[in-house]
């Protein structure tokens, strides 16, 4: 019979004997006094050195290596047991041996920060207009624009980017992603108003309606309080009814889809701004060669341009004002303002509510008790 391969994994005497070995030179290198300053723990160093070794020697299968390695490694556990005293020249040889390997190194590194300041954004806010639209001015010029300049390009929905690479960065298109969903969030809220609750609004104004009539067929006492043109907040009734609250959600979520198609649109601007001042840079950079500029007029006048064609666009500008919501807030501010100085008491307002809001109600006041009045009878 042929004698089969000896395997020292297989067999349980090797097994105990060689961990209980690997074992016992682990816990001999933890004993081992090394100095403070070093760069990495000796410790791990040592540990590293005894982990490798074993791997190495686990694919031996002759008689002759594994007795060979076993011998090496008591070897090695007698110097570490003897090396735990400092002072002893097996000391003074293993912490020499680090030394040359690089282990016992001083530490060269610059103590870290305590704390990092957060990058700013790429686009700030830095003013705004006298109509309240925003201005937007980058904070910095990444370095990746010197070599290549980006493309404005937009969403769907209408949210600028700056188109760097393609495929584009993945924490870019998670970014546009977030804000599309917000924004489309917005508009599925404002859809949503003209639905079912507008209906059950107008269907609970209609039951306090009669509710009015019964008590006032009745002579209820407060029948001149409910039915009166004013009610105890100063507020007329059919502005404390279900539908105006309707219209109120309905204005805000107007509101709010419009400030964000007016900050994309000052977000745009800034980006588009940035994108030809780089462009221009590239141009007066290419001017200096006299040859590249040649061949660009060349080229530019054997082909027709758009600015030179005599023929418009085919383009209208629509002449509607783009923000109609934010424009009607200035003037009802202004008045507001003249009041107060003037000392005179108008409107009841909400103090817990932003002037800006307040002024927005009272300017489309007309067109909610409008709509208001248009839910009852949309189902009737």
């Amino acid at each position: 019979m042929h004698r089969q391969p000896f395997i020292p994994a297989r067999n349980s005497r090797h097994r105990i004997a060689a961990l209980s070995l690997y074992r016992a030179l682990l816990r001999s290198t933890r004993k081992i006094d090394v100095p403070k300053d070093a760069q990495r723990p000796a410790r791990d160093a040592m540990t590293r050195a005894v982990r490798t070794a074993f791997v190495r020697n686990r694919a031996y299968t002759s008689y002759r290596l594994v007795y060979a390695s076993m011998v090496a490694g008591y070897k090695f556990l007698s110097l570490l047991f003897t090396a735990q005293k400092p002072g002893c020249p097996e000391h003074t040889q293993l912490i020499e041996h680090l030394r040359r390997r690089g282990d016992l190194n001083p530490s060269h590194s610059k103590p870290k920060d305590t704390a990092r300041r957060p990058r700013e954004p790429f686009l700030k806010k830095v003013a705004g207009h006298d109509d309240g639209h925003p201005v937007y001015k980058p904070t910095y010029i990444p370095h990746s624009f010197r070599y290549r300049i980006p493309s404005v390009s937009a969403t769907a929905d209408g949210q600028p980017f700056l188109r760097l690479k393609k495929p584009q960065p993945r924490a870019l298109s998670k970014m546009i992603g977030v804000k599309g969903r917000i924004f489309i969030n917005k508009i599925r809220k404002l859809v949503e108003i003209d639905g079912e609750p507008r209906w059950n609004a107008a269907q609970e104004d209609q039951w306090d309606e009669l509710m009015a009539k019964q008590m006032k067929a009745e002579r209820v006492r407060g029948e001149s309080e409910r039915s009166g043109g004013v009610n105890g907040g100063g507020q007329k009734i059919s502005e404390s009814s279900f539908s105006w609250s309707v219209q109120l959600t309905r204005l805000w979520w107007e509101w709010q889809v419009e400030r964000t198609w007016r900050d994309w649109n000052a977000r745009g601007e800034a980006l588009h701004q940035v994108v030809e001042e780089q462009n221009i840079q590239l141009r007066r950079k290419d001017a200096v060669d006299s040859e590249t500029l040649q061949k660009r007029s060349l080229k530019a006048g054997s082909m027709p341009s758009s600015r030179n064609l005599g023929t418009p666009p085919n383009v209208d500008v629509f002449p509607a004002r783009p923000y109609p919501l934010t424009a009607s807030i200035p003037a009802v501010l202004a008045k507001q303002t003249d009041r107060q100085q003037m000392g005179g008491t108008g409107k009841s307002v909400d103090p817990f509510t932003e002037p800006a809001w307040n002024a927005l109600v009272r300017a489309q006041g007309n067109r909610l008790l409008k709509w208001a009045g248009k839910g009852g009878a949309s189902k009737e």
